[in-house]
C-alpha cells in the first residue's frame, strides 16, 4: 500500500466485523484495558430481526461479559422444547435452559456494552486489502490504518479468510432455509419434523416468535439473508407440512429464504497477523443451534489468551487453535448428523428416530448436553 496518509492505530487490535464474535471480543478486550477498534462494512448493526438461540455454553460467556441479565430482560428464556411429527403429534418433551432472542437485540446489547467501555467502532468500512508484512488495512472508502493485529470476525464471506485460504469457494450443503418473525406470543421451543424438512419456532421476546423452516433440496437458493420469498413458495418447499404454524401463516408476513453453504475446513485458524473467529473460522450447518455459541466461545477464548499472554499473539494464536480445533470438528460433525436426523423421509426410519426420542431421551440428548456443558475456562486452565 502506498497511501499518502495512514491512520496510525499500531497499538490497537483491529476487529473486522461487528457481529457476535467481533463485538464480544471487543467487550472482553476493552474491559481488560486493551486498545481496540472495530471496523464494520454496514451502516449499522441491523440484522432484520432474525432469531437466535443461545444454549448454556453461550449464556455462560454472556454472564462473564456482563450482559446476560440485560439480554434476558429483552429476550425470552423458554424452559421446554417440544418435538412434533408431521401430523402434530408430540414425539418428545425436553427440559432446556436457553436464551432465545433476535440477532439484532443481541448485537445491540453487545454494542452498548462495548461503547460503555469507550470502544471505538467505524461503520461503512469495508475491507478490501490487507498488507500482512506491515499490518496495514485498506478500506473501500480509501481509508488506510496501520494496526497491531487483525481479529477476523467478518462472517461466512470473510475477506480475511481468503487471505489464509485463497481457493475458499462456497459449498452448497444440500439445505435451504426460510425465516420470518411472527407477531405472536409463545412460551416454548417447538420443532416439527417432516419428510425432507423441519420447522422450528421459539419466542424472541414477549410479543414475537421466530419461525425457521429448513428443507433438504437440490434447489440452491442464494446465500443471502435478505432475499425475499412468498408464502406460496414456502408451502411448495415444505411439500406436505401440517404444522399449525405454517397453516396459519398469511401473505402479510415477510418471508426470507437462503441457501446454506459451508466452506472447506481450514487446517489453521491463523496466519502471521490474522486470527479467524466465528463464521470466518468455521461455517457450519445450523442444526444444533451452535453458530452463535461458537462465536461467543471463540471471542472469550481468544480474548483471554491475548490478555494472559500480554499480547504475545503468536502464543495466543497457537493455544487458540489447539483448543478450538477439536471443538469445531466435533460440533461440525454433530450439526451434520442432526441435519440428517431432522430430514428423514423413510417412514420406518423416522418412526425409529421418534421412538428413541420419546422413550430413550438420555440417548437423544447425550451429545447435545455434552456440548452445552463445555467448560471453556477449564480448557484455558489446562494449557497453563
Amino acid at each position: 500500500m502506498h497511501n499518502i496518509f495512514v491512520n496510525d492505530f499500531s497499538n490497537h487490535i483491529a476487529i473486522i466485523g461487528a457481529g457476535i464474535s467481533g463485538l464480544a471480543l471487543g467487550c472482553i478486550l476493552k474491559a481488560a484495558g486493551f486498545r481496540v477498534v472495530i471496523f464494520e462494512k454496514a451502516k449499522d448493526i441491523s440484522e432484520e430481526g432474525a432469531g437466535i438461540s443461545i444454549s448454556p455454553n453461550g449464556t455462560n460467556i454472556l454472564k462473564l461479559i456482563g450482559i446476560y441479565d440485560e439480554l434476558k430482560y429483552r429476550s425470552s428464556n423458554p424452559l421446554k422444547a417440544l418435538h412434533y411429527d408431521n401430523h402434530n403429534n408430540i414425539i418428545s418433551s425436553f427440559t432446556v435452559d436457553v436464551l432465545t432472542t433476535s440477532r439484532q437485540t443481541l448485537y445491540k446489547v453487545l454494542l452498548e456494552q462495548y461503547l460503555s467501555n469507550n470502544g471505538d467502532i467505524y461503520f461503512e468500512h469495508e475491507l478490501i486489502e490487507i498488507d500482512e508484512s506491515c499490518c496495514e488495512l485498506k478500506f473501500l472508502n480509501n481509508d488506510t490504518y496501520k494496526v497491531l493485529h487483525v481479529a477476523a470476525c467478518d462472517g461466512i464471506n470473510s475477506f480475511c479468510r481468503k487471505k489464509i485460504l485463497p481457493n475458499d469457494n462456497p459449498i452448497y450443503s444440500g439445505y435451504s432455509v426460510w425465516r420470518t418473525i411472527l407477531n405472536m406470543r409463545s412460551e416454548e421451543i417447538k420443532t416439527f419434523l417432516g419428510p425432507k424438512h423441519h420447522i422450528v419456532a421459539y419466542p424472541i421476546n414477549e410479543a414475537q416468535t421466530s419461525l425457521v423452516a429448513a428443507i433438504k433440496t437440490d434447489k440452491k437458493y442464494k446465500e443471502s439473508w435478505r432475499t425475499k420469498g412468498t408464502l406460496d413458495e414456502l408451502k411448495k418447499d415444505l411439500v406436505i407440512s401440517k404444522s399449525d404454524l405454517i397453516l396459519k401463516l398469511d401473505d402479510s408476513t415477510d418471508f426470507y429464504k437462503w441457501g446454506v453453504y459451508t466452506r472447506p475446513s481450514l487446517k489453521t485458524l491463523y496466519s502471521k497477523n490474522i486470527t479467524l473467529l466465528g463464521d470466518a473460522a468455521h461455517p457450519i450447518v445450523p442444526f444444533i443451534g451452535q453458530g452463535g455459541c461458537l462465536a461467543l466461545e471463540d471471542a472469550y477464548l481468544f480474548g483471554k489468551l491475548i490478555i494472559s499472554s500480554d499480547m504475545e499473539f503468536s502464543i495466543a494464536q497457537k493455544n487458540y487453535q489447539k483448543i478450538r480445533m477439536p471443538r469445531i470438528k466435533k460440533i461440525k460433525a454433530l450439526s451434520e448428523r442432526q441435519g440428517h436426523l431432522n430430514h428423514i423421509s423413510n417412514k420406518l426410519i423416522s418412526l425409529t428416530r421418534n421412538f428413541i426420542m420419546r422413550h430413550m431421551q438420555f440417548i437423544a440428548m447425550r451429545d447435545i448436553k455434552k456440548v452445552w456443558e463445555y467448560d471453556i475456562d477449564n480448557e484455558i486452565y489446562k494449557i497453563k
